[in-house]
């Protein structure tokens, strides 16, 4: 619902509600699906375009347009700032978290964004009404933490010799990874691994070690029978 102060923010920025420009009206869910064990994670802080943030990991904005997304944040006491000291944001956004401290005087983790990059594309992790605001806005920076997923040829062969397996490998607490039984993942997306592991040559070795052993199986056991019989076989012997 507009408010009083959103629609006199809206006049400023002369965006007409009735027919919104057309970055307003780009999808909120424009982030390419990827598996990230396939990438190799780094962090790294920097100033970011907000109009390549296209994605939030808060759900009930997925299919919302920008400005359908901003509206449903409810941020007329931040409009109401803008107008009173538009200054203020163009700084606030381009500071680093401690300086962020400094000007507004609220805590580190309130004043702090973060995202995800993957191909030169941006999703929210956390800063979302922030980072909904700058793009509305159309504020040139932000500073964020960023965690950066680069695709590492390694990593995928490692994935997709995994996945004929029936097995997906995913990344697991801290710098670990883990496998999971393709077939279980998908009937229960929570269920726990079965095996982890702390580096990589511990999962290559180990999928030369269940290949070995599937091809020891009969072609004529079901599929889900050649599972459970390499899945005892191996990991609980």
């Amino acid at each position: 619902m507009e408010t009083r102060d959103m629609a006199e923010f809206y006049q400023k920025l002369e965006i007409d509600r009735n027919n919104p420009k057309d970055y307003l009206l780009k999808k909120m869910n424009d982030w390419p699906e990827f598996q990230s064990f396939c990438c190799t994670k780094t962090e790294v802080e920097k100033l970011v375009n907000p109009q390549q943030i296209n994605n939030t990991l808060h759900s009930k904005y997925s299919n919302y347009s920008l400005i359908e997304a901003f509206e449903e944040s409810n941020q007329s006491g931040r409009c109401r700032k803008f107008l009173d000291n538009p200054i203020y944001f163009s700084k606030y956004l381009k500071s680093t978290p401690k300086e962020r401290v400094e000007l507004n005087g609220d805590g580190l983790g309130s004043n702090t964004i973060e995202l995800s990059e993957y191909k030169g594309k941006f999703s929210i992790c956390d800063g979302n009404h922030r980072v909904l605001f700058a793009k509305v806005a159309r504020l040139p920076l932000v500073y964020a933490t960023v965690k950066v997923y680069t695709p590492d040829p390694k990593r995928t062969d490692l994935f997709k010799k995994a996945k004929a397996m029936g097995i997906i490998l995913k990344d697991y607490a801290g710098n670990s990874c883990a496998a999971y039984l393709a077939d279980e993942l998908d009937y229960n997306p929570h269920c726990e691994p079965y095996r982890t592991f702390e580096n990589l040559e511990n999962i290559e070795t180990s999928l030369l070690e269940i290949q070995k052993e599937l091809s020891q199986i009969q072609t004529n056991e079901s599929h889900e029978s050649k599972f459970r019989r390499m899945f005892n076989k191996i990991f609980f012997r």
